[in-house]
């Protein structure tokens, strides 16, 4: 299922109103990017944060890259009811950005693979119920499978793996370097509803 969400101030006019973080990013210390992000003026009345493991630098830099479509994401997320809208895919900017509503079950870690993205970062929501996400370093993993569409698999020793678990007031983002294990069960398996947005990779 395919709906496209028309953004009438969106995208293509790039006419919205930005968050005011200094566009360069590189010369910005952790501690004031921390705060750019704690005073979430990219959200948009998006009341989730993201994970505390999050490459925060990262995310600010991505932002500074691609303001309207991070906007328009989060304006998205913040405009619908996300546990009662039908699943499915929402059309953002074309190829570059779309969001997939959607209902799962988590499943044992042997049941997941471990997988990363080239073209896009991932932005990961878990609506309902509980999903364990897992993220190795490129220095753990070894390629299991190789690029496939936009999708290259791994294994990673899971004792060496960092783990975070799905909570209404945060959000996972993964970028190309971050290889992460979803729909994980967080000691039994159950339904989740969650959304996952599709934000294009800006590399210099």
């Amino acid at each position: 299922m395919t709906v496209v969400c028309l953004l009438t101030a969106g995208v293509a006019m790039g006419a919205r109103k930005h968050s005011n973080l200094n566009m360069n990013v590189a010369k910005m210390s952790d501690k004031k990017i921390q705060k750019w992000v704690d005073k979430k003026g990219w959200s948009h009345g998006f009341t989730a944060m993201p994970w505390s493991k999050t490459d925060m630098r990262e995310f600010a830099t991505q932002y500074a890259k691609n303001r309207e479509i991070w906007d328009s994401v989060f304006e998205w997320m913040a405009g619908h009811d996300l546990a009662k809208m039908p699943a499915g895919r929402y059309e953002i900017a074309g190829d570059r950005c779309f969001i997939n509503v959607q209902d799962a079950q988590t499943k044992p870690a042997s049941q997941s693979k471990i997988e990363s993205h080239l073209k896009y970062i991932d932005l990961q929501y878990v609506v309902t119920g509980t999903e364990r996400f897992g993220v190795a370093s490129a220095e753990i993993a070894t390629v299991s499978e190789p690029l496939r569409g936009d999708n290259i698999y791994y294994t990673a020793p899971a004792e060496k793996m960092i783990y975070g678990d799905s909570d209404p007031s945060i959000f996972f983002l993964f970028f190309p370097k971050n290889f992460h294990q979803p729909l994980l069960q967080a000691g039994r398996a159950g339904d989740v509803r969650k959304v996952v947005a599709k934000i294009e990779y800006v590399r210099d």
